[in-house]
Order: structure tokens, then C-alpha cells, then sequence
């Protein structure tokens, strides 16, 4: 455990309510990826993915801000297939669009033990959520939807935010919510399930940091070098 705290900062997806599929699938495009395949973009959904995998990796890590849902899609598409008529590229993304806002919440779930995670901390330190999302906001409704909404201070997202992690920006504008100054980072635990977002770089600011390691469940996952410090579930979250 690392030294004391006074804030722990919460990634949202995959650390305080889970997203991948069960075969370790992160791309989050599962209740849209099927609409580019009908309309002949693709031949099938596992090139839907690892097409989208692909973009995310180049285009995100080329810029600091967040991309909303919609400007995502549009690119990704306008790339794969440059002749595709614009005004049915724009429907398209429109429809897979509706259908991600119509059944996303349905592929969702709590990693086991996180309530009573939550409930072990709650009054002993100060609590926020600093998520990656695409949708503004959508982090908020849904952690109140699973009941977990109370335990926090405040809870911010790359595109309300307007900049990603591990863009530094973003770290700093939670630290400015929760009112520490740069002198204080050290106050601040940050814990989540991306090692370069949740553990490398709050740690590289200043930050203290867990690593919440779910290779035993995603096989993506990477394994934290020496000097991070890392988790496997919520029960081994404690005060040692």
C-alpha cells in the first residue's frame, strides 16, 4: 500500500464498473459493431474492431484531447472507405450512434466487491472519478444508475474535460477540483485498471498510485514493472 492519502482519484471503466466482453474485448463498440458489416464496410465484426483498436491507437495517441463518439466514427469510416458516399457515412454513424446510446448500459456490470471497497474508504479520505469517455457526462449517469454516484466528490471525464489521460491536463484539472496544488499531488492515490493512464503518469506528476491489474480476466492486460504498486481485486484495497 502506498504511503497515507487524503484523496483517491477513481478511473471509471474496467476499475468501478466493467465493459469488456467476455472474451477480453475492449473496443467497446459491441452494440454497434454490426451495423459497418451490413452496410459492406467490413466483412465482419472482429475487423470492425481490431480496425477500430488500430485508429484509437495512432489517432489518440497523436493528440491530447478527447474525440466525442460521433467525430470518432465519422473518421474511422471517411479512412476505410474514402468513395463511401458522405451522406451515408453520415447516417450510418448517426445510427450507430443511437444504437450505442440505446443499449451500452446493457453490457454493463460491477467488478465484484467494488461497494465494499467503496464503503471500507468512504469518511476516511476524500473521494473523485477521472474517466477516458467519449460521451460527455455518461460516466455521472451511469455510477448513479449502479448506486455508486454518493461515494464521490466529483466525478470528471475526458470530454467534459476537453483532454485524455495521460495528458497532463486532465490530472491537473481533477487536482484543481478537488482544490490540491501542485505542491500537495502527493496527497492524491490514483487507482485504475490502464497502467500508462491510472498508474504511470499521476505517478510521474507527483501522484501516488495502484495499479488494478484484471490480467486474470482481460488477457490484454499488461503486467506493472518494478515500483508500481498493484492490485487483482477490491478486498486486497485496504489500510495494511
Amino acid at each position: 500500500m502506498p504511503d497515507s492519502f487524503n484523496w483517491i482519484f477513481f478511473d471509471c471503466f474496467n476499475t468501478l464498473i466493467d465493459d469488456f466482453d467476455e472474451d477480453g474485448d475492449e473496443s467497446g463498440l459491441g452494440p454497434m459493431q454490426h451495423l459497418p458489416v451490413e452496410a459492406g464496410l467490413y466483412k465482419n465484426v472482429l475487423e470492425v474492431r481490431k480496425d477500430y483498436l488500430d485508429w484509437r491507437d495512432v489517432t489518440l495517441k497523436a493528440q491530447r484531447k478527447e474525440i466525442p463518439l460521433p467525430d470518432r466514427l465519422n473518421d474511422l469510416l471517411k479512412r476505410r472507405s474514402p468513395d463511401y458516399p458522405a451522406e451515408k457515412r453520415e447516417a450510418l454513424v448517426k445510427e450507430m450512434v443511437r444504437c450505442f446510446s440505446e443499449r451500452y448500459e446493457d453490457t454493463l456490470r460491477l467488478p465484484s466487491g467494488v461497494k465494499e471497497m467503496l464503503d471500507y474508504w468512504k469518511g476516511k479520505v476524500s473521494m473523485g472519478v477521472v474517466s477516458n469517455f467519449h460521451v460527455a457526462n455518461l460516466p455521472e449517469k451511469l455510477l448513479d444508475k449502479y448506486g455508486l454516484r454518493p461515494y464521490f466528490n466529483f466525478v470528471l471525464d475526458s470530454a467534459q474535460c476537453g483532454y485524455r489521460k495521460p495528458n497532463t491536463e486532465i490530472y491537473e484539472f481533477a487536482a484543481q477540483t478537488a482544490q490540491i496544488s501542485p505542491d500537495n499531488y502527493h496527497q492524491i492515490l490514483f487507482i485504475g485498471d490502464h497502467l500508462l493512464n491510472d498508474a504511470v503518469s499521476p505517478k510521474e506528476i507527483g501522484m501516488q498510485s495502484i495499479y488494478f491489474d484484471r490480467s486474470l480476466e482481460r488477457p490484454n492486460s499488461k503486467t506493472a514493472p518494478a515500483g508500481i504498486h498493484t492490485i487483482q481485486n477490491w478486498n486486497q484495497f485496504r489500510e495494511s
